[in-house]
């Protein structure tokens, strides 16, 4: 009988004291438990060490704060099994996740996932449904990754697959845990997707995620980076549809200078933005930046939504 995998739940945190018992209830209702749990705070300012403490939790302290990247690689590197699960500290876990996902923790993959519902924590509504083709991540994972960003708390990831490519990029302050897993996808890492929802991410108003703006600055550099990369004309469909995406949510934010830079990538990769169906954007795309074009596009797409 094969053993079962061993695998440590890993949570950064960063003024988290008022999280972490939330989390941890949800934890502590799991049909099948972690065999370790390590916590990582990042210079906070409040009580997460003592809180994290007081809840039975090992947690190692850094100073001075160095972003949730450094937070995750610090992690990685404490862990002692060979799977990990990186889990924020203010969202939650369903009781079935490792019961769905563990057993899939074997010889034959690298990753093992499972869809997300993103909430607003105060009304509890749906925000964004985050759900991923199982088939295409096992064949081609890499555009699909491209196109469907996903996170670390959908994932439970072999420690030896994060180790060889180098775990998050810490010049990223943000798309880091979408970056990490395209960047395994890149490098031949195999996966293994539940088409569940096993995790819940609360969205609330002081949330890092909330500077749209830096978010999306954030995916322009990786996005440009993807580019330089080998192999990315095998890619460049999908870079070209993410990289016009990030441009019409930075014009619609202001940030034209950003903008202008995902722009100039779709056109390097030999695209014409804006991409459009409307016969008088066609009409103009000759005559009119497309910049200008691009904000018009996104400003009535936002109206008619």
């Amino acid at each position: 009988m094969t053993a079962a995998p061993q695998i440590t739940l890993l949570v950064p945190c960063y003024n988290a004291a008022r999280f972490l018992p939330r989390l941890m209830e949800s934890v502590r209702g799991l049909t099948r438990p972690f065999d370790a749990i390590l916590c990582y705070d990042d210079g906070s300012r409040d009580d997460t060490v003592a809180v994290a403490r007081s809840l039975g939790l090992e947690i190692i302290t850094g100073q001075p704060n160095a972003g949730v990247a450094h937070a995750r690689n610090q992690l990685a590197a404490a862990a002692r099994t060979e799977w990990i699960h990186f889990h924020d500290a203010d969202d939650l876990i369903c009781s079935s996740f490792l019961e769905r996902l563990a057993p899939a923790c074997d010889a034959q993959h690298d990753v093992v996932s499972c869809d997300a519902d993103w909430v607003d924590e105060i009304a509890r509504n749906l925000m964004v449904p985050w759900r991923y083709d199982p088939a295409a991540l096992a064949s081609t994972p890499l555009p699909h990754l491209l196109r469907n960003s996903m996170g670390l708390n959908n994932s439970i990831i072999r420690r030896s697959a994060w180790t060889a490519v180098g775990g998050c990029d810490e010049s990223l302050q943000m798309w880091e845990d979408a970056d990490v897993h395209i960047r395994l996808a890149r490098n031949g890492a195999r996966f293994h997707h539940v088409s569940e929802v096993l995790t819940i991410s609360l969205r609330h108003a002081d949330s890092f995620s909330h500077d749209h703006r830096r978010s999306w600055g954030c995916r322009v550099d990786a996005l440009e980076r993807y580019a330089l990369a080998p192999g990315a004309g095998d890619i460049a469909p999908a870079l070209v549809h993410e990289s016009e995406h990030a441009a019409s949510a930075l014009a619609l934010l202001g940030d034209r200078p950003t903008a202008e830079r995902a722009l100039a990538l779709c056109r390097r990769l030999g695209a014409r933005p804006p991409t459009t169906r409307n016969p008088l954007l066609k009409l103009l795309k000759p005559f009119v930046p497309a910049y200008s074009l691009l904000r018009l596009q996104a400003t009535r797409r936002r109206r008619s939504a």
